[in-house]
């Protein structure tokens, strides 16, 4: 056992000598203790009731002020505190409270003489981990108190580390549910927005065809605008379909051998209406060799033609979309990279979820629910694929990369 020479003004968060170890951590694999009183006798005996504990060793400091055990138990400069009730005109309580109230903690062991009433309850309730009497103090019962108080703190600290982690956990989830409310209520209103779009030109169209039922050129006229607002509809309860798929996760494939390129040209016929009026110029490369694929014809193309109508809906007129694929590694890889408005990087991780919209107030003039992206993640992911984006941020375009397994299968022609 060893005792650090008596420092009654020892200013303990600066430099107390020699300290020990426990939970501090030091080499020596010691206990390292201070003694909060400013009385010099209690330290001497204190210091001769730990000389007298086996089995483990202890270092043992002097605090001799009220602000220098505040200064140590919030500088954590030692393993355990011992602290004595009467320190001159303050207490061992009052320094319990106002280290509470500097947000500080360490083992604490409230020492006092007899007749102190209800302190016990007191020191407890201020965050003493034991009360102990000086008078028939021994050495055993101060080493059961002060083993107790060790692993009493370590058990509250361990404990609170997990309330917090569990309640920063929880913040997160809280945050993510009032995060995906927020983009459920904006499709929502995309929704309503979208529905009341091709409605309004139904009805219109309707009582023009009533009005002049005697002029063919008018009811031709109208009839084809109708049948184009009618298959605005259409489009939208597909989305609308798909998200119900997606969500209840009745998406299904019905795989058959293909090649990539007539997927390809299927999407890209697909989607040509939107480029053309979108005013952009389509740049496709694609391996020269078949590229086989074991996949659902129809819902591949739709991946396909999803990136590109995002690329051409987000590229300003004389803008470029570029479609380049390749074969590496058993995979086939095909990259759709536009010149358009880009990604603001915070998006990037969510660019693929429900109800996320890069730029609401452009999706709104654009039309669509913005469900086009999530819908491309769950199909590629069930044909075994990953799909990925990438954006230096706004106005520096975007890039879409699909990568899917080859298949074995021969060419179906």
């Amino acid at each position: 056992m060893e005792t650090n020479p008596p420092t009654p003004d020892c200013e303990c968060p600066d430099a107390p000598p020699q300290l020990g170890v426990g939970l501090t951590g030091n080499v020596h694999n010691k206990v390292s203790v201070l003694l909060i009183d400013d009385d010099e006798d209690d330290y001497f005996l204190t210091s001769e009731l730990i000389a007298d504990i086996h089995g483990e060793r202890f270092t043992l400091d002097w605090a001799s002020t009220y602000e220098a055990g505040v200064a140590a138990i919030c500088g954590h400069t030692h393993d355990l505190y011992l602290l004595d009730y009467r320190l001159g005109a303050k207490t061992g309580i009052d320094l319990l409270r106002e280290v509470h109230e500097h947000g500080c903690s360490g083992p604490v062991i409230l020492l006092t003489g007899q007749g102190q009433g209800r302190t016990d309850l007191e020191a407890l309730n201020a965050g003493a981990d034991d009360y102990l009497e000086k008078a028939g103090l021994t050495s055993a019962m101060l080493e059961r108190a002060m083993r107790y108080a060790l692993v009493q703190h370590r058990a509250a600290t361990e404990l609170e580390r997990k309330v917090n982690a569990r309640t920063e956990e929880l913040a997160r989830v809280n945050e993510a549910l009032r995060d995906a409310s927020r983009r459920k209520d904006e499709f929502l209103s995309t929704l309503g927005h979208e529905l009341r779009n091709p409605l309004a030109p139904i009805l219109n169209g309707l009582e023009i065809m009533r009005l002049a039922a005697d002029n063919p050129a008018i009811i031709a006229r109208q009839r084809d605008r109708l049948e184009r607002q009618v298959n605005q509809l259409t489009r939208l309860v597909e989305d609308l379909l798909d998200v119900s798929r997606i969500t209840t996760g009745k998406l299904r494939l019905n795989h058959e051998p293909i090649t990539l390129s007539e997927v390809i040209e299927t999407a890209i016929e697909i989607s040509r209406p939107n480029i053309e009026k979108a005013n952009v110029e389509l740049e496709v490369t694609l391996p020269p060799e078949s590229v086989h694929l074991s996949a659902d014809r129809v819902r591949l193309t739709q991946v396909f033609s999803n990136l590109l109508n995002n690329a051409a809906k987000y590229t300003e007129s004389g803008g470029r979309i570029t479609l380049l694929g390749y074969v590496e590694s058993g995979h086939v890889t095909v990259r759709v990279r536009d010149t358009g408005v880009g990604i603001p990087p915070e998006l990037i991780p969510q660019i693929f979820e429900l109800f996320t919209q890069v730029n609401q107030t452009l999706n709104r003039s654009q039309g669509g629910l913005g469900v086009g992206l999530a819908l491309v993640r769950r199909l590629v992911e069930l044909h075994k694929g990953t799909v990925s984006a990438r954006s230096e941020g706004p106005g520096t375009g975007a890039e879409f990369t699909v990568v899917l397994p080859i298949s074995e299968v021969a060419d179906p022609h």
